[in-house]
């Protein structure tokens, strides 16, 4: 089993096989504040052969600042393979579309990572979140600010 693709959107279903994806691709998020809700989702692609029908395989999220510290607890899952409909060839590869849909907070500016492990295949995926409201100027070092009353 493997992990053929993944993808950050901003929301996703998996229905009949397919995987349905709504703003998908992205890797910045803005926000005018932190900490900043966000809303996302991790749609992922698995890939079987016939002979690993019937078994289970753990399915993991992680999901870390640009430090290494996990923002939220790891999420554990778990995928099994079922069997293939009976036109479909034994020497067929067999497709899992999983869609995990999230709401987290963000505590701050920088850079997230997401691993994604399924059995023993291992993927990253990665984004920035960027302030975008007005930043506050002030005097350069050393110069004389007028003063109040």
């Amino acid at each position: 089993m493997k992990i053929e693709y993944a993808l950050l959107a901003d929301a996703a279903q998996a229905v009949g096989g397919k995987v349905f994806v709504l703003g998908g691709g992205w890797n910045l998020f803005r926000s005018a504040s932190y900490p900043a809700p966000v809303q996302f989702a991790v749609a992922i692609g698995l890939g079987f052969s016939t002979s690993e029908v019937g078994m289970k395989y753990p399915l993991n999220i992680a999901i870390a600042d640009e430090s290494g510290v996990p923002i939220v607890p790891e999420m554990k899952g778990q995928v099994e393979t079922g069997q293939p409909a009976p036109d479909v060839p034994k020497t067929a590869s067999i497709k899992i579309p999983v869609a995990i849909n999230i709401n987290m907070s963000l505590p701050h500016p920088g850079t997230y990572g997401i691993v994604v492990t399924a059995g023993t295949s291992t993927t990253q995926l990665s984004f920035e979140a960027i302030f975008a409201g007005q930043k506050v100027e002030f005097e350069p070092e050393g110069s004389t600010p007028e003063r109040g009353n």
